[in-house]
């Protein structure tokens, strides 16, 4: 008997061409570069659990609100800039953009 997939226990973190371009940048731009990279993954992996938990419990995802729906915000001590989308119906978080303020 075959049913629907389950859904996944944990909400996975999906990032686009543009975004693994500018994490590349990083990582090619010597020492400082790639040590804001994994601070940048990092952070993201982290955002994924909070956001997926927030969404979960019904409450807002972190970031301010975007008019297009997408949700921003800066990572703290770092000169980056993260928008990106919540996808309960696939538990995925979708990074749109990484902006690298360097």
């Amino acid at each position: 008997m075959t049913g629907p997939e389950p859904t996944p226990h944990r909400w996975s973190l999906v990032t686009g061409p543009g975004v693994d371009d500018v994490l590349l940048d990083m990582l090619k731009s010597g020492d400082v570069g790639e040590a804001l990279c994994r601070s940048v993954l990092r952070f993201l992996r982290a955002l994924a659990l909070e956001a997926g938990a927030a969404v979960d419990a019904g409450r807002e995802a972190p970031g301010v609100r975007l008019s297009d729906g997408r949700l921003s915000l800066v990572i703290p001590r770092e000169p980056v800039l993260v928008s990106y989308v919540a996808l309960p119906e696939h538990r995925e978080l979708r990074v749109t953009d990484v902006v690298w303020m360097a």
